[in-house]
């Protein structure tokens, strides 16, 4: 297959359908099953090729089409497989996510803005005008760790700490911000002299961490991720207040006694939670509501006051912004990125059954890879976690590439009975497209 095919594929989800209204009968150049591949989906999904790919011979045409049939076979073996269960949950919380989005947007929007003044002040109280590298050394044994914090603190270099403990344990990061460490548990770190040495306990492993190297940066350097860290603020601050705004204007209230019940685990199902505008809600609704959530089997807290905010949180996210959402019509403008988001997942768990998971990759495969495409890594630096991670799925991918290229062939041979191309229509779809790229004047 070519490259370009494959970059289609591989990419996912751009040779969607469109969803544009029709004004007049749609010519159909194919159909896949009960799927039909009209002119305009032809068309959107010409525009979505990569560049370099135009179609010059009308042999080229029919390849192109062939990628967009291609499309609609997979997504039929996804379907014949009952990957649609698989993915639902997924593609029910990204609409949730986008209707957070859309009502914070428009009930919470100044809330989301701030000044340069405001971006300025927030990047000096986090911390972020000082970067560090660091040297670890990650041991499951609490004595093993202890001891190594105290070779290291009487300055045993964490590369001789390496050769004691294991050089699999030893690692050495790239260059990390407040913003970017991604572990809360990290920030003290930021406050610490070159040098410094500390034991962090983390999910049930010992990290002896070490400030390898600082350096100071200014809010120019960072920028971009200093305004990504202060919107999350913004938006955790905002969701906080839409909360309050909502409970508010649905009259929501806790029952007291019901919380109580269920935190002693005296429940029943019919056992009332909340009382609100739009009538009550019970332990079983709780329950529901949790599961399509994604939190069912979630502990309850350990505290009535934190039962009380989860209860509200879940209420408002099942029943109120949903509620919301169908006031303003937000779920009919989202329904063509919904059924785009769904062919994709889709096609990724297909892939993930049918190809990439029989894609091993071994230690010489990987410095072979990596050897031969080291330009490719250079702007990855030293940050040893971010490469391998990158190299591993470039050559995961590479790996796949001819697996997907013969599974897309079985595809079309088992499924053939049910793709059918209208080759005159097609052929009319080009003579178009070519004139009018390069019309004749008369």
């Amino acid at each position: 297959m070519a490259d370009w095919k494959r970059s289609v594929f591989l990419s996912l989800g751009l040779l969607a359908c469109a969803e544009t209204p029709q004004e007049q009968p749609a010519r159909i150049l194919g159909r896949v099953g009960d799927t039909n591949i009209s002119e305009q989906d032809f068309t959107q999904a010409l525009k979505r090729l990569p560049a370099g790919t135009q179609a010059k011979t009308l042999e080229d045409w029919r390849q192109q089409f062939q990628v967009v049939v291609d499309k609609e076979l997979l997504l039929f073996e996804a379907r014949a497989q009952g990957l649609e269960e698989t993915v639902a949950a997924s593609i029910v919380a990204w609409e949730r996510n986008q209707l957070v989005e859309e009502l914070l947007a428009r009930d919470m929007g100044e809330a989301l803005k701030w000044t340069e003044a405001e971006l300025a002040e927030f990047f000096a109280e986090a911390g972020a005008d000082r970067e560090i590298r660091l040297s670890r050394l990650m041991l499951a044994d609490r004595s093993q760790a202890l001891e190594a914090l105290q070779k290291a603190r009487e300055n045993v270099g964490f590369a001789q700490l390496g050769e004691t403990y294991g050089l699999a344990n030893w690692s050495e990061s790239g260059w990390l911000n407040a913003f970017n460490t991604g572990d809360p548990r990290l920030a003290a770190l930021f406050l610490l002299a070159e040098g410094a040495v500390e034991l962090i306990e983390a999910d049930g492993q010992y990290m002896v961490m070490g400030i390898a190297e600082t350096r100071p940066v200014s809010l120019e350097d960072r920028r971009p991720l200093a305004e990504t860290a202060l919107a999350q603020r913004k938006k955790q601050q905002a969701n906080l207040a839409y909360l309050e705004h909502l409970t508010g204007k649905y009259a929501v209230r806790l029952d007291t006694s019901g919380l109580r019940q269920t935190y002693t685990g005296r429940v029943q199902p019919d056992l009332r939670l909340v009382s609100s505008t739009l009538g009550d809600w019970n332990f079983g609704d709780y329950q529901q509501a949790l599961a399509r959530l994604g939190a069912g089997g979630e502990r309850l807290p350990d505290a009535i006051d934190a039962l009380g905010f989860k209860v509200t949180r879940a209420f408002v996210a099942d029943r109120l912004l949903s509620e919301e959402a169908k006031q303003f019509g937000l779920y009919e403008s989202l329904h063509a990125r919904r059924e785009k988001l769904r062919e994709q997942k889709l096609i990724e768990a297909l892939s993930d059954r049918e190809i990439f998971s029989q894609v091993q990759i071994d230690e010489n495969e990987f410095g072979a890879f990596y050897a031969a495409n080291k330009e490719r890594y250079a702007s990855l630096g030293g940050n040893k976690e971010a490469l391998q991670n990158q190299i591993v799925q470039d050559l995961r991918d590479a790996k796949a590439a001819p697996l997907f290229d013969r599974y897309i062939e079985q595809l079309r041979q088992r499924h053939a009975a049910i793709v059918a191309v209208n080759d005159e229509l097609l052929g009319e779809f080009v003579s178009r497209r070519r004139q009018a790229k390069s019309p004749v004047d008369l």
